[in-house]
């Protein structure tokens, strides 16, 4: 189920990836005008007709991804312990999306650089917190304590001190060597490329984003390091109550 799911969700963007590089290539000019207006660059070579199916496509796309979004964006609203009904909290996520759009639509003037450089400074602790969740994943030998993971005085604790000073950390080193020029907010990273001897800010390693695979791994080899006997030492540990079955 999950590789036919993949495979059919990945058959088309990869058509459409494979197409759009073959224009680009195609053209110089064709290559500058999608960088700065994509949509614009293509009604340029493509009969007017298109443009309604295109139309349609695109703005039922992007309803359903605001569907999912509302859906996941309420449900993470409620996980962070605001105690409002459901309806409230997709409530909210809609008027915060619909601002955003009003917001990139009639007042930002570069919206896309500053997107990527959000993108960009999210993604270091991001991949800092998946080195850490697989490196636990690896550690196990047992299945999780789906009761104690709810429960603050459970076998995994309330506050894992260990890997909120990993992620801490790996950011701190990620954020260091990537740069994000576009975004004026954010210049301020980048700040470890020149003391490490990597051509500073403007060299050749400035846009390479190693902050995203060092925070990984700091985050992964840092966790099989100093949580192995911790892991352990859960795993001894008797299963909840929950867990016990009932004779």
């Amino acid at each position: 189920m999950i590789g036919w799911t993949t495979f059919g969700a990945s058959v088309a963007p990869l058509l459409l990836l494979v197409f759009g590089l073959l224009l680009a290539g195609s053209s110089s000019t064709l290559n500058e005008a999608v960088a700065a207006d994509p949509i614009g660059a293509l009604t340029t070579i493509l009969p007017t007709w298109f443009l309604v199916p295109f139309a349609v496509v695109a703005v039922l796309g992007l309803v359903g991804g605001a569907v999912l979004d509302i859906y996941s964006s309420g449900l993470a609203l409620l996980s962070a312990g605001i105690r409002i009904p459901r309806y409230l909290a997709a409530l909210v996520d809609g008027v915060l999306m619909i601002a955003g759009a009003v917001y990139i639509v009639f007042f930002a003037d570069d919206f896309l650089g500053q997107f990527m450089g959000f993108l960009t400074t999210l993604g270091v602790p991001i991949a800092a917190w998946c080195g850490i969740m697989l490196a636990d994943l690896l550690l196990r030998r047992r299945d999780y304590d789906e009761g104690d993971l709810y429960r603050p005085h459970g076998r995994y604790g309330d506050l894992a001190l260990t890997p909120l000073l990993l992620t801490l950390a790996a950011t701190a080193l990620g954020w260091g060597l990537v740069t994000n020029s576009a975004a004026s907010w954010l210049e301020w990273q980048g700040y470890l490329l020149d003391p490490l001897g990597l051509g500073g800010k403007s060299g050749s390693w400035a846009y390479a984003n190693l902050g995203v695979l060092v925070a990984l791994a700091l985050g992964f080899l840092g966790t099989l390091a100093l949580r192995r006997g911790h892991v352990r030492e859960q795993e001894a540990r008797d299963p909840s109550p929950a867990e016990v079955p009932a004779v």
